[in-house]
Order: C-alpha cells, then structure tokens, then sequence
C-alpha cells in the first residue's frame, strides 16, 4: 500500500531554554517494549526483528514478544529468545510494556487494554480509522505514534518511502506472474525475447512506487509507458529513471490507445477528491482479455473504477476477462524484506527515546518524531482525522514547551 501524510496539527517550534534542556535529557531510561502479533490474513510483517531486539537488549532494554508475532516473517521464537527477548503469550504482561509496537493498527479491544501514558506505535491507516478507535485512545491517554509519519530531514519518510519501493517492484514481478498460464493468464513473458515484440506496461503515477516498477519492468525488457497529470512530474520523472521511456499526460486519446494494447497496468498514483477515477468500468472493458492490472491505491485513493480491496487468501479477482490484483498490503508478500525495513527504523526511534529518559523529552524538543504523534495524553492532534471524524484537535506544541 502507498501512503499519503495528512496534515498534522503541530506550529512552528520555538527555542527551548537550556535550563529546560537539562531538565529533559537529566538521564536515561531502561524501557520496556512489547511487540504484538499480527492477524496473519492481513499482515505478515513484524516491527522488529532478532538483530532488532539483540540491539535493544544490549542497550539495557527488555523486549517481550508475543508468541509467534514473527513466524510469518520467517522468525520463530527460539531466535528472539536467543536475541535477548522475553517471549510469551500473556497479553497482561505485554500491556504492562512501556511502548507498545505492532505492524497493523491496534484493535478497538486492545486500545482499551492500554494504560495511561503508555506509547503505541503502529501503522494508523487514517482512510480506516474509527471514532471509536481514537475515542478509546482519548480516554486512555496514550501517547500513540503512526510509523507512516515517522520521517527524518528533508521530509523524507523512510517507511512510506521503503514500503512503495517494495511496492513498486512487487507490482512488476506480480504482474508477470499473473501474466504466465499456471495463474490464468495468457501465457505472455513480461518483458521480451530475441524476435518477439516485447510486453507493454502501463504505469499511472511517478512517485517512488512508480520509478522503482518502471525500472524493473524496464531491466525486464518490457516496453514501458508512464502516464500522469502533470508534465513536471514526468520530467522529474525522467531524470531520476536516467532513460528516455515514453511519458505522456493523461491526454484521453493517448492513454484510451495505449490501455487497449497493454498486456500490464499498474496503479501507482493517489487519486484524492477526484470526481471520476482515471480509469473507468468501460475503460477497463477495452482492455485485452488475459491483461493484468496492479493497483497499488485501492483502499487509499485507487486509480480504476473496477477496484476492490482483496485479501491475502485470495489477491485476485477477474472484471471482463482483465485480472486485478488489488491487495492492500504488497509489502506483506515479501514480510522479512518489509519488517527488516520496518525495524532498522524503529528501535533507534526507540534507543533515543531510552536515552532521553522517555518519550515526552524526546517529543518535546525532537520536532520531527513529535509530528508522528496523532494521540496524546487525552488529545487528538492529528488535523486530517480531527476533520474527517468530527473530533476536536488540540496542538501539542501548546502541551510540551
């Protein structure tokens, strides 16, 4: 799934006195982390993997896993113990936990497990997120962190980021099996052989999903074709490809032609308050029987009319012969590669909050790690969902300076 970062309601940071300083980082503190198990139909990552935890564990930090939280991943018990954690089944003791991390976003009923001041830290989703979720968060007074937010300098946001490289080169290696006759499909090799007109890929979008999905259907030899709304873009595009591929805008004509005659389409750009989708039911029943599209967007802001959010069980549904595959979560399909990213980002996050004595030192003059923070000590902050569910939001600048 590609993310987008809603606005988060946080000001201008002002100069914190030294005095104010010492006082925060006065010394450091030996946390307790838990780590949540997963529903294994949606999500197979994991937030923190052996090395992870062997790493916090020699920082004088205690990590507890819930049984079987990284089995999917290709993690078992044995090796977090062996790393230094404490594995067990009992979610009483990992609700006792300092910080709290899991890969999904928590349920209803484990918000409502949380303690006071405890910090969560999870991926939040805002299309999906319930009043009801953020209420019991408000009542319990959490302080809770969405990974998706969390970002370093630049504005640049390592796991939305990490996540639609994955995504993006995912997509082409799906499509290409999707495309072989052991799945249904035609029996067409995406890419192209000696004497054989090559395959054609259609990428709509050109964020960092989009340029890592052009250059791996490119390095397969397929004749690659990007379209977007904006000519900047493509430009941008262009360059950060270092070839000179066919990139058109979204001119009707142009896209209409080359939609008939693609054997793969990838969805690669969030559409937002846009009255039609790119493209459409009828759209779609031009395309060749036996085509594949991949959207990336569906459940954030999809690219086709046809789309509808599947599961890991079944990724694949058929619209006037065209294959979709609409899962919204790719990067669970290659769960080691996705939680090793997810980890390398994490338990620094985790050692520096261990370091400063806590998580309120570490928000109070760490402004980026604050814009993460959508909940906190029985506020939202977050603007996007305080817009969207009708709950007022308060700035947490206002609470830490």
């Amino acid at each position: 799934m590609i993310t987008e970062t809603p606005e988060i309601c946080v000001t201008e940071v002002s100069l914190i006195p030294e005095e104010k300083l010492k006082e925060l980082v006065s010394g450091g503190r030996e946390l307790t982390v838990a780590v949540l198990k997963s529903d294994p139909c949606i999500d197979t990552r994991v937030p923190l993997t052996p090395m992870g935890v062997s790493i916090l564990a020699a920082g004088g930090h205690h990590v507890l896993i819930e049984s079987g939280a990284g089995v999917q991943a290709n993690y078992d018990d044995l090796q977090y113990a062996e790393s230094g954690a404490y594995v067990t089944d009992s979610r009483e003791k990992l609700f006792k936990a300092d910080i709290l991390l899991k890969s999904q976003p928590f349920t209803i009923d484990e918000a409502a497990m949380t303690k006071k001041r405890q910090t969560l830290i999870s991926y939040l989703g805002v299309a999906h997120t319930s009043k009801e979720y953020i209420q019991t968060l408000i009542k319990r007074k959490v302080v809770a962190i969405a990974m998706e937010y969390i970002q370093t300098e630049k504005n640049f946001y390592p796991i939305s980021h990490i996540n639609s490289e994955i995504a993006g080169r995912s997509a082409i290696f799906i499509a290409a099996e999707q495309l072989g006759k052991q799945t249904g499909g035609k029996g067409v090799l995406l890419g192209g052989v000696t004497g054989i007109s090559p395959s054609s890929v259609i990428i709509i979008g050109t964020g960092v999903a989009a340029l890592h999905a052009a250059k791996a259907a490119d390095f397969l030899g397929a004749e690659v074709k990007v379209f977007d709304d904006s000519v900047y873009k493509l430009i941008d595009f262009r360059q950060k490809l270092g070839r000179d591929i066919f990139t058109s805008v979204l001119q009707p004509q142009v896209f209409n032609k080359a939609l008939a005659t693609a054997d793969v389409v990838i969805g690669a750009k969030h559409i937002q308050a846009q009255p039609y989708p790119t493209v459409t039911a009828d759209m779609v029943a031009t395309m060749k029987r036996g085509s594949v599209i991949v959207d990336l967007n569906v459940e954030t802001g999809s690219c086709f009319e046809t789309s509808h959010p599947t599961t890991l069980q079944q990724p694949v549904f058929d619209v006037n012969g065209v294959k979709h595959f609409c899962l919204p979560n790719i990067t669970a399909l290659v769960p080691k590669t996705a939680s090793i990213a997810l980890s390398n980002v994490l338990y620094p996050i985790i050692n520096e909050i261990g370091v400063n004595g806590g998580i309120n030192p570490t928000i109070t003059f760490n402004k980026l790690l604050r814009s993460c923070v959508y909940c906190y000590n029985g506020m939202l902050t977050n603007q996007y969902l305080g817009k969207r569910l009708g709950v007022k939001v308060q700035d947490i600048d206002l609470y830490l300076l």
